[in-house]
């Protein structure tokens, strides 16, 4: 399930006052250590707020030839052991998960590595994402990654074997009463348009280079910070000719279905 390639986490943050669960974009490896480009994040928003600013200033400290992300929790050592494996467990079942998308979008497959973090093993996990630089081609991919992986936590998203299983496995969760451990409205409310997403990449995102669908100024000015997936699947986006492009290729999708 995880690369056997090893990688060394070698971020000096000391330990926190707090446990949860956080992440952030990656550097680049070298020489077998990784680093995050900066802090990192509790929320999608404020995640790619800060890359939307980096990326408009041209920042070399944020790579956009890849999508490499940490996501990291911190651990209680009263609940370290059972938490510890409840984690990881939820990292394993990710993974099927973005490959899915991966695989109806026709991307190289998401790779996933558990970082060696040394002395803060007692109280830090972290893993490494790597995955296509599509990924990283604008804010609504990069919500929606972390949405993935966030929904994840639920032990229920399990025992599909592609995008269509994956659908009908949240299907029959939201069916019933319960919900989602994380981020159940986000993912109910996006599921419809993200086969459309992926497949209607190189309609929606191919046309100009990653700038462009990062710069503040063609979005109307202020951070961008909310220009995430629920933006764009709401119609609340201010790039509405990606919403409009967005909704014409889920009707054709949806006409192909029917035809077949």
């Amino acid at each position: 399930m995880f690369q056997k390639t090893k990688f060394v986490y070698s971020d000096g943050s000391g330990r926190p006052n707090y446990s949860g669960f956080n992440f952030g974009c990656a550097r680049e490896p070298v020489d077998g250590k990784i680093q995050l480009v900066s802090g990192t994040h509790t929320c999608r928003e404020g995640l790619f707020h800060n890359m939307r600013s980096r990326i408009n200033t041209g920042e070399a400290s944020q790579p956009t030839d890849k999508m490499r992300m940490i996501f990291r929790w911190y651990v209680s050592q009263k609940s370290a052991p059972s938490e510890m494996k409840a984690n990881e467990e939820w990292v394993k079942r990710s993974i099927p998960v973005l490959q899915a998308f991966d695989k109806i979008a026709g991307w190289p497959l998401t790779r996933v590595y558990k970082l060696d973090v040394g002395d803060k093993s007692d109280w830090l996990q972290a893993y490494y994402y790597w995955s296509s630089r599509r990924w990283m081609k604008a804010s609504y991919l990069v919500s929606m990654y972390v949405m993935l992986v966030r929904m994840s936590k639920d032990k229920r998203i399990t025992g599909f074997k592609n995008f269509d299983g994956l659908v009908k496995v949240l299907e029959k969760i939201f069916a019933g009463k319960s919900q989602l451990q994380n981020d159940h409205s986000y993912v109910k409310t996006s599921m419809p348009y993200w086969e459309a997403i992926m497949k209607g990449y190189p309609d929606l995102f191919r046309q100009y280079k990653l700038p462009y669908y990062w710069n503040t100024q063609r979005i109307g000015g202020g951070s961008g910070g909310s220009e995430g997936l629920q933006y764009l699947c709401n119609g609340d986006t201010s790039y509405t000719d990606v919403r409009k492009k967005l909704l014409e290729i889920k009707k054709d999708l949806a006409a192909k279905k029917k035809k077949a």
